[in-house]
């Protein structure tokens, strides 16, 4: 069995840690507003809010796709899609895009009321979303069939770019609530809010974004709130072959409910990818299921980084109140785990917990203020895993069994602020 390793930090140290973790609170994404149709005030205006005919925001994407490229200006009003049908050529149901579209919004919302998702990306299309609101999305499709179930507001595979927006009450019954993001598809989300999204229970992934296969998500200065995943990923997830970096951000209120030991993720769940977390905030997001872990983040056998982040009042049924690691490398570099917790089954590792042979770094961070139900309040190393802890506070942490730290297995100590601690069976 690998000892853990930790090293306290000094007073010095606390205090320029406390002005770093102020650095690393995020930019509030901005609302609505700031764009207008480009250079020359070119684009195609929508004249009527209807949803057929000339003038129309479906005659608008049409005639784009024909052209393989437009811009669509529209204005602050709701734009109601109502023609019901299946096809791949905006002419009924959600509206494709095959070509190069930019949608101008303006302050508006375009809402499919539930006949459909809204927005379905082709492969080699391209879609920019700016100042506008995209909800009542639905799709129910065949969870079987590649995207049949899944993306309700915004199917993506190929590049997307999400501009001062906001996706929300959107559903799918498979995953991507909000958006759906497939293999080799790109999707960027800058200033805008996902929130209020969910999917429903087969599986059930990624309540305000789901990366399928090999794919690129970039996140920046943006919100995800209150989006809901039956399964895993309440806010954002990543598959085994994604890269996805979510950056200056706050993904906040957030539920995953999975009920098996490897679900959960309430904030963020990370399949065997890479995910990189910088300069954001993840607050109050909660892994409820019978056996769910990882209130705010889930690294499931994967690499997940984690830079100048705030993890924090997250909590999880099983374990892992703020992060939870099943195998894979997981790094904390001047990171703050905080106020975390986990409930009773059996309820270990209230700021972050490591299940199985994985390997855990954290570097001149702070946990303090979490709580676990049964061991380690602080942090939980498994039997197997290896954590080392450098130049980071420890404190204030509380478990009925075991330290701050708890090592599981017999005959390893470890060193906490200086003072020995017997390792625990």
């Amino acid at each position: 069995m690998r000892p853990t390793t930790l090293r306290a930090g000094t007073a010095a140290g606390a205090s320029a840690l406390a002005l770093l973790l102020l650095a690393a609170t995020p930019a509030a994404a901005r609302g609505p507003g700031g764009y207008g149709p480009g250079p020359g005030g070119g684009g195609t205006a929508v004249t009527t809010t209807g949803d057929s005919g000339a003038g129309s925001l479906r005659a608008a994407v049409q005639a784009a796709n024909a052209s393989g490229s437009g811009t669509v200006v529209l204005s602050d009003r709701v734009y109601r899609l109502a023609l019901a049908g299946t096809d791949d050529t905006a002419a009924a149901g959600d509206l494709d895009v095959t070509g190069r579209l930019v949608v101008e919004g303006r302050g508006a919302t375009i809402d499919a009321a539930g006949l459909d998702r809204v927005f379905d990306v082709r492969p080699g299309g391209s879609l920019t979303l700016r100042d506008v609101t995209v909800t009542g999305g639905r799709i129910a499709g065949a969870p079987g069939t590649t995207g049949g179930a899944s993306g309700g507001g915004v199917l993506n595979a190929g590049t997307l770019v999400v501009q001062h927006s906001t996706i929300t009450a959107n559903t799918a019954t498979r995953a991507g609530g909000g958006i759906e993001a497939l293999a080799g598809s790109t999707t960027t989300v800058m200033r805008s809010t996902l929130s209020h999204n969910s999917t429903g229970p087969t599986p059930g992934n990624g309540g305000g974004l789901h990366l399928t296969g090999t794919g690129t998500v970039h996140v920046e200065r943006s919100t995800v709130t209150g989006n809901t995943a039956a399964s895993e990923g309440g806010g954002l997830w990543n598959s085994a072959t994604g890269t996805m970096t979510v950056s200056r951000s706050t993904i906040s209120g957030n539920t995953a409910s999975g009920a098996a030991a490897d679900n959960g993720g309430g904030g963020l769940f990370n399949d065997g990818g890479s995910l990189t977390v910088d300069r954001s905030e993840v607050r109050g997001n909660s892994a409820d299921g019978a056996a769910g872990s990882g209130g705010g983040l889930f690294n499931n056998a994967g690499t997940l980084t984690v830079t100048r982040t705030v993890v924090d009042g997250n909590d999880a049924r099983r374990a892992g109140g703020g992060i939870e690691a099943l195998m894979g490398t997981t790094t904390l570099d001047r990171t703050a785990l905080t106020g975390n917790t986990t409930g009773a089954a059996p309820g270990n590792g209230g700021g972050l917990h490591l299940t199985g042979a994985g390997t855990v770094r954290i570097d001149r961070g702070m946990v303090t203020g979490n709580r676990a139900a049964n061991e380690g309040g602080g942090l939980w190393n498994s039997e197997p895993g290896t954590m080392t802890v450098t130049h980071t506070r420890i404190s204030g942490n509380t478990a009925p069994v075991g330290p701050d730290v708890f090592q599981d297995g017999a005959g390893t100590g470890f060193t906490v602020d200086g003072q020995r601690v017997p390792g625990e069976a």
